[in-house]
């Protein structure tokens, strides 16, 4: 194998290597996501809330598993596993160009969906779904819909850290933010995540996607040498 080759081949090591770091973050990033809402799969809306962290959380593990088959590929000049490599970085990288340009254009419409979803939790607080509230208020360190004064005088022990007798007192709670404002805070956080990052990951697939169909070509010509 030519200079060119070589240089190729450890490029490619290497970025796959850098897969397995971004695949271990879209991983903990996606549970992180489905963790902070799923105490709240009976509500209907539940599929919306959850949809974008449920498919950030399985690309993180394809895209680490994929970087596997990549660094055997390419360490070994496997061309079976290059080629298979590089038709996988291509769906991936098609599936993460439609999840971006899905979250891009309907960031506004998932947000809602998730106002409504906290807006009918809420209204549930009185029934036997009381305890979403409740978990919804302990996971955001928020208080009420729109803030403490939702619930007049009395507030209950899941909007403080230290209640007394089974409440918290107004001092505790005061400047706890509403649980619609908490929910958009970190919403608005993580779609500039998914965004921004998400094109970072696109433009290191496709680089590898081109190197992969590059080295694996120049293994299958080799091998076709050797043949003669």
């Amino acid at each position: 194998m030519d200079c060119g080759g070589v240089f190729v081949k450890y490029v490619l090591f290497i970025f796959n290597i850098l897969f397995v770091i971004c695949g271990i973050l879209l991983i903990i990033f996606g549970s992180l996501m489905v963790s902070e809402i799923k105490n709240f799969s009976s509500v209907d809306e539940t599929f919306t809330a959850n949809s974008v962290a449920i498919i950030i959380l399985v690309l993180g593990c394809l895209i680490f598993l994929v970087s596997f088959i990549g660094c055997c590929g390419a360490i070994r000049e496997n061309s079976c596993g290059l080629t298979t490599y590089s038709v996988v970085m291509l769906g991936l990288f098609l599936c993460q160009i439609a999840l971006i340009i899905y979250v891009w254009v309907n960031h506004v419409q998932i947000r809602q969906s998730l106002d409504t979803v906290v807006k009918k939790i809420w209204d549930q607080r009185n029934s036997s779904d009381k305890i979403l509230m409740d978990t919804l208020q302990r996971s955001l360190k928020c208080c009420g819909l729109h803030g403490f004064a939702d619930y007049g005088t009395t507030y209950p022990a899941s909007c403080c850290d230290s209640p007394t007798n089974g409440y918290c007192s107004l001092t505790s709670v005061m400047f706890k933010p509403g649980c619609k404002s908490a929910v958009d805070s970190l919403w608005d956080t993580n779609v500039n995540i998914i965004k921004y990052a998400g094109l970072g990951v696109l433009v290191v697939e496709l680089v590898a996607f081109i190197f992969a169909c590059c080295l694996a070509n120049q293994t299958r010509n080799n091998l076709r040498r050797q043949n003669y």
